[in-house]
């Protein structure tokens, strides 16, 4: 706007210099291109109404001056083919500019459009895939899962002389399916319903001595340190989530890869971070083939760095002397007091 108020006046400065007897009058060249280059610039930066607006005041005004001109004094024959030129090449000038920006407008909103549809048909080929692997998991691990389930409850009056201890047993099992289960429930909902979250409750480090408990039914020597005063301050619940899981896996790999190790699982505090360890020891000789919690050829040790990532942690694992395997996890934890370590001491 100022730059086209600005532009008015010098058209008007330059009717005022110019010699109206000869040259090109009342617009001379250089005030030609001036008006130009001002409707040019309106109309490539979407101000093509205003360009309008200006184009019209400055030609009224060249009008204007010529004629009062005119009535005082004698002025060039060719006044009147420069106001026909200056209008003409102006005009023009905002046309064109106007289509330009009209067109650069149209190809950033086609470019927008079409990265939109990109998105969105990602999204669309990732809910296929999420639906996909819902029917596998039910198909399949849902599936298996009912049968170990079904085949551990109807054991005490399918079998006929089991034990107490054997009973025992199975009911264990048979508990551990249908949490699993219930697990796994939650997660194809999740999987069926796109950006959901699990609605039912989710374990946490109140429940690791549970799992620990469940992994010793297993035939695991555990050894185990979890100083309740480590969790005055409830951590969120997805941190205790990643941790869970970590311990869990950490364990599945011991039961799987290292038959007969012991095992030392860990909970402490350190600085502002919190601390979940699980350290297996060398398995018993013929036990295993492979390395203990290193989980060969699977997917377990991404799948927990990829847990503690996810909450702002960390994941450190590798074997230790003598035949031994370590996870260590590390997530950022806040303190009531002090430094807030806590270590192996009066280990269960």
């Amino acid at each position: 706007m100022v730059g086209a108020a600005a532009q008015l006046a010098a058209v008007v400065g330059f009717v005022a210099a110019a010699d109206a007897t000869g040259g090109p009058w009342p617009m001379p060249v250089l005030g030609m291109i001036a008006l130009g280059g001002v409707l040019v610039a309106l109309g490539l930066h979407g101000y093509w109404g205003v360009g309008a607006v200006t184009w019209l005041a400055a030609i009224v005004l060249l009008i204007f001056s010529a004629l009062v001109t005119g009535a005082f004094r004698p002025v060039a024959d060719e006044a009147l083919s420069d106001l026909i030129v200056t209008a003409s090449t102006t005009a023009l000038g905002l046309f064109a500019a106007a289509v330009v920006a009209q067109l650069l407008d149209a190809r950033v909103e086609v470019r927008e459009a079409r990265e939109q549809t990109e998105i969105e048909r990602a999204h669309v080929l990732w809910q296929q895939e999420r639906a996909r692997i819902a029917r596998e998991m039910h198909d399949v691990v849902a599936h298996s899962m009912s049968i170990v389930h079904m085949r551990a409850t109807s054991a005490r009056y399918r079998l006929d002389g089991l034990g107490t201890d054997a009973v025992a047993e199975f009911d264990g099992i048979a508990e551990q399916a249908r949490a699993a289960l219930r697990e796994m429930r939650g997660l194809l909902g999740v999987l069926r319903e796109g950006d959901g979250v699990l609605d039912a409750p989710q374990p946490g480090l109140a429940d690791l001595p549970a799992l620990l408990e469940a992994t010793r039914d297993a035939g695991v020597a555990i050894t185990a340190s979890l100083p309740p005063e480590v969790t005055e301050v409830e951590p969120p619940a997805s941190l205790q989530l990643a941790l869970y899981r970590v311990a869990q896996e950490s364990l599945s790999n011991v039961v799987r890869h290292a038959r007969g190790a012991e095992v030392f699982v860990g909970l402490e505090r350190v600085g502002p971070e919190l601390w979940l360890t699980v350290e297996n020891g060398a398995p018993r000789d013929g036990e295993t083939e492979v390395g203990a919690a290193s989980d060969q050829g699977g997917h377990g040790i991404r799948g927990m760095m990829e847990r503690m990532a996810s909450v702002g942690g960390s994941l450190d694992h590798g074997t230790v002397p003598g035949g031994g395997y370590r996870v260590v996890a590390r997530a950022p934890h806040p303190l009531t007091s002090g430094d807030g370590t806590a270590g192996r001491e009066g280990a269960a």
